[in-house]
């Protein structure tokens, strides 16, 4: 059988990272978008090649787009039962949450969103939860902390799995799933707030991103080579961190004083608990004035 390209890297994937093991059950975190409709799609094909046990649905309505989010949530039940896949609905209040809480929506969506995804994998007895990040998310997320201001770490972004999520389409194209959805004639929604420019993610995707790959147009691809090649630095500086440490713990501050400076903010993060770079190097400047560790 020959597969379209956008599956073909969901099997490149799991052979190189083994992301699903055999007999699994997975829940698809599905807003109704093109991205979340293909993946439903594309391992419903794939079920039987990754030896997929169960799938089904998981929408969480936000209700944060009043009509638009009753539109999304009936169009996953129509999907579902088109596809004949388990469906599973929840909603959640986040414009009133985050006032309780007192922080910015975006966060708080995301929050509940990865508290239910759990809630409700453990729930129903699904082993995994599979999101729709693709090539293009990580590039936008790796920008994103770019702008903030950040170490490796940052400029990782994510791993196509973390804990019980998994993403099958990290090694994929925004074009390669448009590609796919064009073929199959999916339907999906769409959300108005992708084109608002007052969010931050959104100014890169549209603005940003496409001047960069007027510069290069195979940005996705450069980004993933460059993400390999740090990710493989990274690890070297866990492996020296580790005797950083014991030097540290042996010697106290003495030995700090000792270590590179990439050591040291390495030593600090992970001693103090902290990542802002500025609170890191307050922490440092203090322990070279007399602070012991």
């Amino acid at each position: 059988m020959a597969y379209h390209s956008l599956l073909r890297k969901v099997i490149t994937l799991q052979r190189k990272v083994k992301l699903i093991p055999p007999s699994s059950a997975i829940l698809v975190a599905f807003s109704g978008g093109i991205d979340s409709s293909s993946l439903a799609v594309a391992l419903q094909r794939l079920k039987e090649p990754l030896k997929i046990k169960r799938l089904a649905l998981l929408h969480i309505n936000h209700l944060l787009r009043g009509e638009e989010s009753y539109r999304d949530e009936n169009f996953a039940r129509s999907f579902a039962q088109k596809y004949s896949l388990g469906l599973f609905v929840e909603r959640v209040d986040v414009p009133s949450l985050a006032k309780k809480r007192g922080g910015n929506i975006e966060a708080t969506a995301r929050e509940e969103r990865y508290r239910l995804f759990e809630e409700v994998r453990k729930r129903e007895g699904f082993d995994l939860v599979a999101t729709a990040h693709h090539l293009g998310d990580l590039v936008e997320t790796i920008i994103l902390w770019l702008t903030r201001g950040t170490g490796l770490e940052g400029l990782l972004g994510f791993e196509p799995m973390e804990g019980n999520i998994i993403r099958p389409f990290y090694l994929a194209t925004r074009q390669e799933i448009e590609d796919f959805a064009k073929k199959q004639a999916l339907e999906w929604v769409e959300d108005s707030t992708n084109y608002d420019l007052s969010f931050v993610r959104n100014r890169i995707r549209h603005r940003v991103v496409p001047e960069l790959k007027a510069i290069n147009p195979n940005l996705e691809e450069s980004v993933l080579r460059m993400r390999e090649i740090l990710k493989e630095e990274n690890e070297l500086l866990k492996k020296l961190l580790q005797t950083a440490l014991l030097k540290v713990k042996e010697e106290g501050r003495e030995g700090f004083l000792k270590l590179e400076p990439a050591l040291q903010r390495r030593v600090v993060m992970k001693l103090y608990g902290v990542k802002n770079f500025k609170e890191v190097s307050r922490i440092i400047n203090r322990i070279k004035k007399g602070d012991t560790i």
